[in-house]
């Protein structure tokens, strides 16, 4: 069969978002962006630059951790790689998965760190400066297909999935995670949904907090994690950016002494050491005018930055038990991991005991063989300061 070129055509198809003229994007952004979408970057430079961006920009605190350990695993694509064939395309992000995969199932000493996150970047101007219309929703929806990962429609909307695989370090049993896949894109930069912007164009990311937490248990000896889990969890929602157009998700407070789903008993064990924005809140359910486990949302595909008024005029109840309650339905696929056989692991990511090659963190040195060009060497010292302080970085794995 001939070669398609459907990725292609919609990009060449993007119209110039005309509300960006007078609504530049901000400052940390653009320089990431730059950085990004300089076709002197190396594939290195560029995680260096998302790292960096991540670390200090980035609302979700677990993006945050996994930018400042190097334990987000990256896939670039460049206006170079959006002309060319979507089989193209195709297989290198499917190369990109297999080894994001393989190098976080096994995460013993000597071999490369984990990852609990993968995050699939287009870094292109044009992408970038793209109107959020329906043009741009087709550009979005055909890059998801292009990744290959399925997609089921819940009561409350469409959902798509990745998987993520980990062994118990002592008796070689293995557990797998499922868990939504996120959309982000520059245009919301300025816009109500100002917490899914990205430098660089669009992105979709897929994160286990259940593989980072069993990391945690298991390889890191730091005790059942799950406490800590939702207390990031709410501190992430806690931190959703005020935006001229409000909050996209926020905490609500408890109802007396009872949360939204009163059954649940509370889940701390010293309330009193929560932070002061946390005392009050509900560990049941959080608010939002978004869908946290939606893929690519309808509602960020429309020029206005502010909110239409079917969406402010609607919330979601959204749920934080599945992080801590057993009896949560979603529980063991995203928190806990199921049980599988090893014959379910070879028939996803291969052979364990035949893998030739595990691929870590892109490296941020020379090791590519092209000399880094000095201009895209002084933009990352720029963005060298978002790095996290090491007394940041303790903060947020603290359980407290």
């Amino acid at each position: 069969m001939p070669p398609t070129y459907e990725l292609r055509d919609l990009y060449n198809a993007l119209e110039e978002d005309d509300w960006r003229r007078s609504n530049p994007f901000g400052g940390d952004l653009a320089l990431a962006q730059e950085v990004l979408t300089d076709f002197k970057s190396r594939d290195s430079d560029r995680a260096e630059a998302i790292e960096y961006w991540l670390q200090k920009h980035q609302p979700c605190l677990f993006g945050r951790m996994a930018a400042a350990t190097h334990t987000m695993h990256f896939c670039f694509l460049t206006d170079e790689d959006l002309r060319l064939p979507d089989d193209h395309i195709r297989q290198r992000i499917q190369d990109a998965l297999l080894a994001w995969k393989r190098r976080s199932l096994r995460p013993a000493g000597g071999l490369p760190l984990p990852a609990h996150g993968f995050m699939l970047i287009v870094a292109s101007s044009r992408v970038a400066g793209a109107r959020p219309d329906a043009s741009l929703h087709r550009f979005a929806l055909k890059l998801r297909d292009l990744w290959g990962c399925p997609s089921t429609d819940s009561r409350h909307g469409r959902l798509s999935w990745e998987t993520l695989f980990l062994a118990h370090p002592d008796d070689e049993s293995y557990v797998k995670f499922t868990f939504t896949i996120d959309f982000f894109a520059a245009q919301g930069d300025g816009r109500w949904w100002q917490d899914h912007r990205v430098p660089g164009g669009v992105a979709f990311t897929a994160n286990s907090v259940g593989h980072m937490r069993r990391y945690r248990e298991w390889y890191k000896k730091m005790g059942d994690q799950k406490e800590w889990l939702l207390t990031t969890a709410m501190r992430t929602i806690e931190s959703a950016a005020e935006t001229p157009f409000g909050r996209a998700t926020w905490l609500i407070s408890m109802q007396g002494t009872k949360p939204f789903v009163s059954r649940v008993e509370c889940p701390f064990k010293d309330i009193s050491k929560l932070s002061s924005k946390l005392q009050g809140m509900d560990w049941t359910r959080y608010g939002g005018h978004l869908h946290t486990d939606h893929s690519i949302r309808s509602e960020f595909f429309r020029p206005e930055p502010e909110k239409a008024k079917e969406i402010a005029s609607q919330q979601w109840l959204q749920d934080f038990l599945y992080l801590y309650d057993p009896s949560a339905a979603d529980y063991e696929r995203f928190s806990s991991g199921a049980v599988v056989d090893i014959d379910e692991v070879i028939q996803a990511i291969g052979d364990p005991e035949e893998f030739t090659q595990l691929v870590g963190p892109i490296a941020t040195d020379e090791s590519e063989g092209i000399p880094q060009d000095p201009q895209v060497k002084d933009l990352l010292a720029k963005c060298s300061l978002w790095r996290m302080t090491p007394s940041e970085l303790e903060a947020l794995e603290s359980t407290v």
